[in-house]
């Protein structure tokens, strides 16, 4: 699976942090986007970026049919919870949800996507190398600097952003229970790069390998499904306490809420509900 796929599951869950409106425009055009993206990690062909646009397409109408309303469900039941105050057991549950979905959506677009990935040549998996590469060190610039004070800066930021966007404007004591939450998983941001550098080896070796594209289906489809098959005692124990201590964070951010961030929190979980209802058609599926 390339990273164009990637996006493409990226895309589902972060569209509605925008307007509706820039939503569903954004949704409805990501054929075209994320064609423009498979040209740029893979520097294909003209036969092949045909046949992968084709199957974008295919995946794209799936995802639409069979996805979404499962998202609306989960975010309806993740605004029922936040306006009754949220709990750790409520954080388990929306990571245990989340990730499930990604999985599923991961290996599906790994098995559509795996008999062009097939037809890649030495100078096209060389081209995606390098594309990892490169965004590998634009993340370690921003996210691992050297300087302690740099790299814990900018990850205390992104995750104050995180918070940001669905609470608002956040209290000084709100924002230092944050800070205190990403100085204390450093190392688990660490882990996850190593994590995301060893998935792309593997997944380069298994385009190398020339298998059928069942196989390759298959074998690409297992980093995502089995992730722990690959990764450390270390990071299941740090990944597990990071989960753990989520829970608690947001749990002890919960009864810290004022009237109008919760207000925000509701509203903001509900409209994403809504959104992605109104893009599956309106479908009101259960989970």
């Amino acid at each position: 699976m390339t990273k164009t796929w990637q996006s493409a599951l990226l895309l589902a869950v972060c569209a509605p942090l925008a307007s509706c409106s820039a939503t569903r425009i954004a949704y409805d055009n990501a054929n075209t986007v994320l064609r423009f993206m498979a040209s740029s990690y893979l520097e294909l062909d003209d036969a092949q970026a045909e046949d992968l646009g084709q199957r974008i397409a295919r995946f794209h109408q799936w995802h639409r049919a069979s996805e979404l309303p499962v998202y609306a469900a989960l975010l309806r039941s993740a605004s029922a919870r936040a306006a009754g105050g949220i709990t750790a057991e409520d954080v388990a549950w929306g990571l245990a949800n989340v990730r499930a979905r990604y999985r599923r959506l991961a290996a599906k677009a790994a098995e559509d996507a795996a008999p062009v990935l097939m037809t890649l040549s030495s100078a096209q998996l060389a081209a995606l190398e390098r594309k990892f590469a490169e965004n590998n060190e634009k993340y370690a610039r921003k996210f691992l600097a050297a300087d302690d004070a740099e790299r814990r800066g900018a990850q205390a930021k992104r995750m104050l952003g995180h918070f940001r966007d669905f609470a608002g404007r956040l209290t000084p004591g709100q924002e230092a229970r944050i800070e205190r939450f990403a100085l204390a998983h450093e190392r688990h941001v660490f882990l996850r790069f190593e994590d995301r550098r060893r998935w792309q080896q593997q997944a380069v070796a298994a385009l190398v390998r020339g298998r059928s594209a069942p196989e390759l289906g298959r074998a690409l489809a297992e980093t995502f499904e089995k992730p722990e098959l690959r990764r450390s005692e270390e990071f299941i124990r740090e990944d597990r306490r990071w989960d753990e201590d989520l829970g608690r964070l947001i749990a002890d951010l919960d009864r810290s809420l004022s009237a109008e961030q919760r207000a925000r929190v509701v509203r903001r979980l509900s409209g994403y509900a809504e959104d992605f209802a109104a893009l599956a058609g309106g479908k009101k599926e259960a989970v």
